[in-house]
């Protein structure tokens, strides 16, 4: 099969794509806009915060001061006002110079927190949109701005209603992520812990503004050596309640057991992990380290097999395909999609580790013959789980995701034979239901944050695409599955 691989103009904004063909209009009065009489479209979410609650009244206590407590303090500033004095004098001899010669060696290799941390975009986040995670099973998208509240929407008809999830300890948050096996269990990841939310049955509600979950309950997770929380990744078998949890600044994986409420850490060589991708079979758990090692898990008894990095990278985005076996990847400033392949079933079988696709910038025409720059350097990867059929790629400083065909081949085709085609590139697009119908309007002074396709979409693949303008867009796929061309030619 081949694509026509189009490139739309600026001034247009993709809403869909049949059956390998990309629609990209100019405005809401397009010819192109005949096409989609039958395509199911979704509005657009355009960010809008929901005012703090103040509390009606606060209850605070006055420390009592008490006579060993100042004299406590006395001695304090005491004790500080004789070190500054003697300082100078400690501070040249040979024995100082030694132990701190010893202290910085070991505040280096081993105290020192990981630069992954301050160089990490999780963690220098200035973007309206920190993070989004779609329900397994609702037409339901939560997304965190960057107030730090989640912000929980559902599709009712032609708008999104939303409630939103708020709390003193979600500070600083980084990931989230639904229970597959679950109606209402959100994941968060803070700076200094997990929130797990507990949703109960949702009130329905025609209000698009912003409101408060009024039957929401948290359980809140925090350890010793849980800082800086990178990834999360929910057990999808059935009757687990074990959710992974990464930390940047640890090489320690930690399950923790929703059920038991009982935390496990498995400790490993390593300078902290990035993220977390756990198969959707629930066999294997890739977890991506910030620099040298990322490692693959076998759950069945928790044994695991190392997996390099390049030095001084870590691994960007990671997507496994619902085969369960092949786990696509990139790393951190590399413009190169690579996989691994398991085969056979155990971790301690061989993983093949091979790049498949280069995504190096290069210029291209668009459909009225401009020259645009396409490809660049892999922010963020997505792949259609439902399908397995379509893979998208957000580019780091360009307007234009890449979208792909996944073609299914066996691990002995993979060097001769290349598993993606190239559809075309998707720019974003404004879109809106009115009285009078569909109101498009493209976005082009907006860069792509980070994609994702939903998990419960059952009439092809619906793409979420957030945007650096606090926008989220929506491109609706149909084309036929490939148990539909078995059905209908086979």
């Amino acid at each position: 099969m081949s694509f026509l691989c189009t490139v739309p103009d600026e001034t247009h904004g993709t809403l869909a794509e049949l059956n390998g063909n990309l629609v990209s209009v100019e405005h809401s009065n397009s010819a192109g806009m005949q096409e989609l009489a039958n395509t199911p479209l979704y509005p657009s979410i355009v960010q809008e915060l929901i005012e703090p609650v103040t509390p009606d009244f606060v209850i605070t206590t006055q420390k009592p001061s008490n006579l060993m407590e100042a004299a406590y303090n006395d001695v304090v500033k005491l004790l500080h006002h004789e070190w500054e004095k003697r300082r100078p004098a400690i501070e040249a001899t040979s024995a100082y110079k030694q132990a701190k010669a010893v202290y910085e060696h070991l505040n280096e290799n081993y105290l020192k927190t990981s630069d992954t941390i301050t160089t990490h975009p999780l963690f220098n986040n200035n973007n309206h949109i920190q993070c989004m995670a779609w329900h397994h099973h609702l037409d339901s998208l939560a997304v965190v701005f960057n107030d730090n509240n989640v912000y929980v929407y559902e599709k009712k008809e032609h708008q999104w209603t939303c409630q939103v999830l708020t709390h003193p300890k979600m500070k600083g948050v980084t990931c989230i992520e639904w229970k597959k096996r679950s109606g209402g269990t959100l994941a968060i990841g803070c700076k200094q812990g997990v929130c797990i939310w507990t949703i109960e049955k949702r009130n329905p509600s025609q209000d698009t503004e912003p409101t408060f979950f009024s039957n929401a309950s948290m359980e809140y997770v925090a350890l010793d050596n849980l800082d800086y929380v990178s990834s999360l990744a929910w057990d999808p078998t059935p009757g687990s309640h074990l959710l992974a949890i990464a930390s940047a600044a640890s090489s320690t994986l930690i399950i923790h057991d929703m059920l038991l409420n009982r935390t496990s850490c498995l400790k490993r060589y390593g300078k902290g992990n990035v993220l977390l991708r756990w198969s959707s079979s629930g066999e294997w758990l890739f977890q991506g380290g910030a620099s040298g090692i990322s490692r693959m898990w076998d759950t069945s008894d928790w044994s695991s097999q190392q997996i390099s990095n390049p030095p001084g990278l870590w691994v960007q985005s990671a997507c496994w395909s619902p085969d369960n076996r092949t786990l696509f990847y990139s790393m951190h400033g590399k413009s190169d999609i690579h996989v691994l392949c398991l085969s056979g079933s155990t971790v301690k079988s061989t993983i093949k580790n091979m790049q498949i696709e280069s995504t190096l910038a290069a210029t291209k025409e668009t459909i009225s013959s401009v020259p645009v720059t396409v490809g660049g350097v892999i922010r963020d990867m997505t792949i259609d789980q439902r399908n397995g059929q379509r893979l998208a790629v957000v580019f780091e400083g360009n307007p234009l995701i890449a979208l792909y065909s996944m073609k299914n081949i066996s691990l002995f085709e993979l060097g001769q034979n290349s598993k993606l085609l190239l559809i075309g590139y998707l720019r974003g697009a404004k879109t809106s239901f009115t009285s009078g119908g569909l109101e498009m309007k493209p976005m082009q002074s907006s860069l792509p944050l980070s994609a994702a396709f939903s998990l419960s979409f059952n009439q092809g693949a619906l793409l979420a695409v957030a945007w650096d303008n606090g926008t989220i867009s929506f491109v609706t796929h149909t084309f036929l599955t490939n148990e539909e061309v078995r059905e209908r030619f086979m």
